[in-house]
């Protein structure tokens, strides 16, 4: 395990990136901006024109030590009291924080648990974990980025990479089953909770789905509260992706930032692919993966089992989530067929057209999405007309767009076209011309320019109907999880 001094989050950006010493000046994020200049514009160009000392002309790119493969030796009681050691944070008022740990009770690690966790993979302890699958050769912007082979090493935060037997500690203490050793590798090969370490801060979980046989393999929850607690193989595997970005990054929450969210709440769940209506595929098949021989993306099929990690800014339970509240749309009872106006008329009616215009609205950006869906809700909508996913998610991305000039007035424009000047993929114009002189150019709100960017997962079933809604998160990114076992 991995457990470095963090120092704090400017000083590790400037380590990652060749000035260990560099200077930094730390500025509020409230007050006018001629505030913030009168306060703050004598300490910049102090910190710009004062004469560099020695120390601070270090420069050389940060190479992590190697890490002790015994972190600690002792009794049991001895090892849990030095893993639940805390360090004090500033930015939590000096609160204390786990360092080894998500601040709950582990499972001690010691080596014939480890020994034991690892019979569930055929993969050897030592082994560096990597990419499961190479990826294709891609233009960024400006940066051609080449083909990565299959076995790329994942690197987590601070430079680190883990082995199987690291991802082997970290579920043991998370507290899983040798037979859930697949989705951990594949977790672990996702980049855990998260390798942005110095990263940005969330108060959202990251969350993960398994797709495909296994769930039922290693007795996952599908249906009834899936992302509640009861289920060892949900609760443990929603947090083992956490102490890996402690374990694997030297990750502490308020020291450096990451972008893991609320770890503790975490969740894995796995998808009712049963619960499909007739034609709808699972996530695991709508997902693929790049052949090397043939230089073409391969789909899934339902016979693999896939694993998809969302977050970033996790999920948002749907509005109106009461008993009986979307079934009785088809009979034209209750406020959701007042809502659409059919009140009175029983029919077949899609009820995502009275939450998706509240969406819009309250998130007015075009970009990917993805739905958690119960399986009556789903049926619902194949009863409607929609005998695909793929058909759901065209009208999705037909039905609802924004012009550009709403988006442009929203909070959420200017970061992500870097000011308006990123060009529009679907005009192939720049943001801010399109405001100039075409201001109502219609942005696609849900799909941006694919529709099958979007995503629909059957989980949480048999119980009331409910649905969930990845907010910005779009359709999470699938790994493969047999090359694992």
């Amino acid at each position: 395990m991995v457990y470095p001094d963090q120092g704090n989050y400017y000083q590790n950006v400037a380590l990652n990136n060749g000035v260990p010493q560099q200077r930094w000046i730390a500025v509020p994020r409230i007050g006018t901006a001629a505030e913030l200049v009168e306060t703050y514009y004598s300490k910049l160009i102090k910190a710009l024109t004062d004469p560099l000392t020695a120390k601070e002309k270090e420069k050389g790119l940060y190479s992590p030590p190697a890490p002790p493969r015994i972190l600690f030796e002792g009794t049991l009681d001895e090892s849990q009291d030095f893993l639940g050691q805390t360090t004090l944070v500033e930015n939590c008022r000096m609160c204390p924080i786990a360092k080894y740990t998500d601040g709950l009770p582990v499972i001690i690690p010691t080596e014939e648990k480890v020994a034991a966790m690892l019979t569930g993979t055929s993969h050897k302890a030592t082994e560096t974990i990597g990419q499961a699958w190479a990826s294709p050769a891609m233009q960024w912007g400006d940066m051609k980025i080449p083909e990565t082979p299959a076995g790329a090493a994942i690197t987590y935060a601070q430079k680190y990479t883990a082995t199987v037997e690291k991802a082997a500690v970290c579920a043991v203490m998370a507290g899983c089953s040798p037979s859930y050793m697949p989705v951990v590798l594949a977790i672990a090969s996702a980049g855990g909770g998260s390798t942005q370490c110095p990263g940005t801060s969330s108060m959202w979980p990251t969350w993960f789905v398994v797709s495909g046989p296994i769930a039922k393999e290693i007795g996952m929850n599908a249906g009834q509260e899936s992302m509640d607690v009861g289920n060892p193989a949900n609760m443990t595997l929603g947090r083992v992706g956490s102490l890996m970005t402690v374990n694997f990054g030297g990750c502490i929450t308020g020291t450096v930032r990451t972008d893991s969210g609320n770890p503790i709440h975490s969740v894995c769940f796995a998808e009712d692919t049963e619960g499909n209506p007739p034609g709808w595929i699972g996530f695991n098949e709508e997902n693929t993966h790049y052949d090397v021989a043939t230089k073409k993306n391969v789909n899934y099929t339902a016979k693999d089992s896939v694993l998809g990690k969302g977050g970033g800014w996790g999920l948002v339970t749907g509005f109106f989530s009461f008993p009986g509240y979307y079934r009785s749309l088809n009979s034209g009872t209750m406020g959701i067929a007042r809502y659409l106006g059919v009140e009175g008329t029983p029919g077949k009616y899609n009820w995502m057209e009275a939450i998706l215009p509240i969406i819009v609205r309250a998130m007015p950006a075009p970009g990917s999405s993805c739905f958690i869906l119960h399986m009556n809700l789903a049926q619902l909508l194949y009863e409607h007309g929609f005998k695909t996913k793929a058909e759901l998610y065209k009208w999705m991305y037909d039905t609802y767009t924004i012009p550009v000039t709403q988006y442009r007035n929203s909070g959420l424009f200017d970061h992500p076209t870097n000011g308006g000047t990123a060009i529009e993929p679907t005009s192939g114009k720049s943001y801010l011309d399109l405001v100039k002189n075409d201001p109502n150019y219609q942005l696609h709100v849900f799909g941006n320019t694919n529709p099958a960017s979007n995503c629909v997962i059957i989980a949480d079933s048999f119980a009331d109907e409910h649905w969930y809604y990845s907010v910005f998160g779009g359709k999470p990114s699938g790994y493969a999880i047999d090359p694992w076992k």
